[in-house]
């Protein structure tokens, strides 16, 4: 073999070599940016579930707050008298105090409710304002919502079983628990574990009731 073939012949393989060498590189590139983008992917989703789950939080926080603190107002101008709270499945209105906050104010009446665009919401007015005259201030729990499914523990009328119900109104005490239960659409990765809530107080016990008015003293 000549000089000249033997030259030609290791500039072939060197081409080759160099050939082969930028598609090593490259592949190791390819694999590289594909970890970078699995990973900022992950990473990504991660914070979305933390996001999620610190919203979720911040929701069972701020309702456990108002529900513990709701207020058993006895109201005696009706016949027979009961408290100031009414529930359904579907819907809670009750009084409680406000947000630390916005203290010292007057106690206010909640509602706690789920509209047709999935926000579970929590209005709320001032206990002396006239409803007409009232401002209305309300706060987004969450939004996404499909579901909501409320129940109420305790004794009452026809059978006074303790037991869970759909309903609790026009009775003379508040619940003994309170069930919070909601569903997020399919697909939706929120879990909402159920917010069982005990009310603090039971009794209206700051009521010193006007025989001659039926009203508590102090109180419109």
């Amino acid at each position: 073999m000549t000089q000249r073939a033997l030259t030609s012949s290791s500039r072939g393989f060197a081409l080759v070599e160099a050939l082969a060498s930028l598609v090593v590189v490259g592949m190791i590139g390819l694999m590289l940016m594909a970890g970078v983008t699995t990973g900022r992917r992950v990473w990504e989703r991660i914070d979305t579930r933390e996001a999620s789950g610190e919203t979720l939080d911040a929701a069972q926080i701020s309702l456990r707050g108002r529900l513990e603190q709701a207020f058993p107002q006895t109201l005696y101008d009706e016949d027979p008298p009961y408290i100031e709270f009414q529930g359904t499945d579907r819907t809670v209105t009750f009084l409680a105090n406000p947000p630390e906050s916005g203290r010292p104010a007057p106690l206010r009446h909640y509602t706690l409710s789920l509209d047709t665009a999935g926000e579970l919401s929590l209005a709320s007015i001032s206990d002396p304002d006239p409803p007409e005259h009232a401002i209305v201030t309300r706060e987004v729990l969450l939004r996404g919502v499909r579901q909501i499914d409320l129940a109420y523990f305790g004794p009452a009328e026809p059978d006074q079983t303790r037991r869970w119900r759909p309903v609790w109104h026009d009775n003379a005490v508040l619940p003994e628990l309170i069930r919070v239960r909601l569903a997020f659409e399919p697909g939706d990765p929120q879990l909402w574990p159920d917010l069982i809530v005990r009310p603090q107080a039971t009794i209206d016990s700051a009521c010193l009731l006007n025989i001659i008015s039926r009203r508590c003293k102090g109180r419109q």
